[in-house]
């Protein structure tokens, strides 16, 4: 597959609880990512090394007057080194960031069902790997890597910092019941943590769209309401992803009126519309922790909360 991979045009329509899967290989091992998140696939390439960086990061190389780092993605996993004249170079975009990965080959992409993908379990040893969950392709299994999570512990604190550094806790957040739907074991620590540090202390974890959708079902058939003030969903996760989570919640008049905001790292204008389709409040990409703050303020408060009263600024 040496084509640009967004020449692979299967328009997927919003909602429908689909995803498109380019499964690739290494160490004989298959892994998966969302299409959504890959540019284009080349060939091995010639790059520059750089000084003091991260032993996963193998240098840069410009493609098309857009400098680009190359991640081993082997020596990133812990798997020994990879030889950099083979295999195959996945470029992907996402967090608003270019990052290249060099893997063993490419297969093929596969369009799948969000039911067929399973979470990880959520046990010691296995929750620290970076994987968000398994994808049944062909009967087999397909990992499907947390992208994020590695580029998270190669570029350790610094991703987030600048975006959360201006987080205060003001009054009037506390009461609030937030409910974040995340697959990601560390996008989830990294909101709550964030989120506490602004005041929202209220903010129930889920970690697919299917076990969030299933406690809303269960608070409005209890209570007749979604029991929380606002949602915080991402769009791709296991069983049920974010975008038909959102439609799920708007197609039900005991919860439509929920505010839903889609925080995630897939940067598009087509991802844009999906979400004004399905009836998303607002979409941020991943890491603007700053701007998630700002904007549960104005859905749930009409505007900045105040620091003395809990009061919201005209």
């Amino acid at each position: 597959m040496t084509a640009a991979v967004q020449q692979h045009n299967i328009l997927l329509e919003s909602g429908t609880n689909e995803l498109e899967v380019l499964v690739f290989s290494l160490n004989d091992q298959r892994f998966g990512v969302n299409v959504a998140k890959v540019r284009e696939v080349i060939e091995p390439t010639t790059f520059t090394k750089l000084p003091e960086s991260h032993e996963s990061v193998m240098g840069v190389f410009r493609l098309r007057d857009v400098v680009t780092p190359l991640i081993d993605l082997r020596r990133a996993l812990h798997w020994g080194e990879s030889d950099p004249s083979k295999g195959k170079i996945i470029i992907m975009e996402f967090n608003d960031r270019r990052v290249a990965f060099l893997v063993d080959g490419v297969e093929q992409i596969y369009r799948v069902r969000w039911e067929s993908v399973s979470a990880m379990p959520e046990m010691d040893g296995v929750k620290e790997a970076p994987l968000t969950s398994i994808a049944h392709i062909k009967e087999q299994m397909v990992l499907m890597l947390d992208f994020e999570r590695i580029v998270f512990d190669i570029g350790g604190v610094d991703l987030f910092a600048e975006n959360s550094r201006r987080i205060r806790n003001e009054r009037g957040r506390n009461d609030c019941k937030i409910l974040l739907a995340e697959d990601s074991h560390t996008m989830r620590t990294l909101i709550k943590s964030n989120l506490d540090q602004a005041g929202y202390h209220e903010v129930t974890l889920c970690q697919d769209g299917g076990e969030a959708l299933d406690l809303l079902m269960r608070n409005v058939q209890e209570t007749g309401g979604p029991g929380f003030d606002l949602i915080i969903t991402d769009i791709e996760m296991p069983r049920v992803d974010g975008l038909h989570l959102t439609r799920r919640i708007r197609e039900d008049e005991r919860m439509r009126d929920v505010p839903v905001v889609i925080f995630s790292s897939l940067v598009s204008a087509d991802n844009e519309k999906k979400c004004k389709a399905v009836g998303a409040n607002a979409q941020i990409t991943k890491p603007q922790l700053g701007q998630l703050v700002d904007l549960l303020d104005n859905l749930l408060f009409g505007g900045p909360v105040g620091p003395e009263n809990g009061s919201t600024n005209a």
